[in-house]
């Protein structure tokens, strides 16, 4: 009992560090989450949990889909699993979000809806809804809403800037426990068809400015290579994708936290036309 009780306690206090910065849930898809939690001047199906405004690049019936999942620290009740899709129109394109994390004692879910419209060749924006629930053994469960916007400017052929907030307006999620307000800001180079290298800031209004960058190098037509940094606090990552039919690819990989550890996950993506 008292052993069950430790863990508990335990894995709440890793919790309430994991929801400092990056929104409720962290989640990034495979791909982000490998290149150093990165995207926010991504498009299509690359933005869905980055930055709304990507989705004005999607064209007419254009379709993704992804699925992933993450245990933290070797803890299976610290496991977070997700999964969206996203879908072209002729105004603009619509991505969908689905998260979970936790365990039996303590849940969070995680849902949102995001659009995002071109406004000019190179100028895009967009905004996402969320709902996220909460619920604590012994607690009465809470569930909350909040919104993002998001820009996203192609300033030349190789290079794309990006800006986006999550939850402008400060709302207390659980007694004295507000829900984040983040703002991040970056962009993206791709100097050559193999190359692609992200760099940016996420600023939390309660913790210091958190860098982040990351690179991917196609080193085969088959196959993707991962790697990102992030500091406060540090944290290393690196991950493999590889396309195993027509616009699927499988991805696995890893995140090092410096103090606590490794994060190993996976994931599935499918882009369709």
């Amino acid at each position: 009992m008292r052993s069950g009780f430790f863990l508990f306690s335990v894995i709440l206090l890793l919790i309430t560090n994991l929801h400092g910065q990056d929104g409720v849930i962290p989640v990034f898809d495979a791909r982000s989450q490998f290149m150093g939690g990165t995207g926010v001047a991504a498009t299509g199906l690359d933005a869905l949990w980055t930055n709304p405004a990507g989705f004005g690049a999607l064209r007419k019936g254009e379709v993704g889909a992804g699925a992933g999942a993450e245990q933290r620290w070797g803890i299976s009740e610290l496991t977070v699993a997700n999964a969206g899709v996203t879908y072209g129109t002729g105004f603009g394109g619509f991505g969908v979000q689905l998260a979970s994390f936790g365990f039996d004692g303590y849940r969070e879910n995680r849902l949102g809806l995001s659009y995002g419209r071109q406004i000019t060749e190179q100028l895009s924006i967009g905004a996402d809804f969320h709902g996220f629930t909460t619920s604590t053994e012994g607690y009465a469960s809470s569930f909350n809403v909040t919104f993002g916007l998001g820009a996203r400017l192609q300033v030349i052929k190789d290079l794309a800037v990006g800006a986006r907030i999550f939850s402008p307006f400060r709302s207390e999620r659980l007694p004295d426990e507000y829900l984040p307000q983040i703002l991040a800001i970056g962009a993206t180079y791709t100097p050559t068809d193999q190359l692609t290298f992200n760099l940016e800031a996420h600023q939390d209004t309660d913790h210091p400015v958190r860098f982040r960058a990351g690179l991917e190098y196609l080193p085969a037509e088959q196959i993707r290579i991962r790697l990102g940094v992030a500091t406060e606090a540090s944290e290393l990552s690196f991950g493999v994708g590889y396309v195993v039919g027509p616009g699927i690819e499988l991805n696995i990989g890893s995140v090092y936290h410096e103090v606590l550890g490794l994060r190993p996950g996976f994931g599935m993506r499918w882009l369709g036309q």
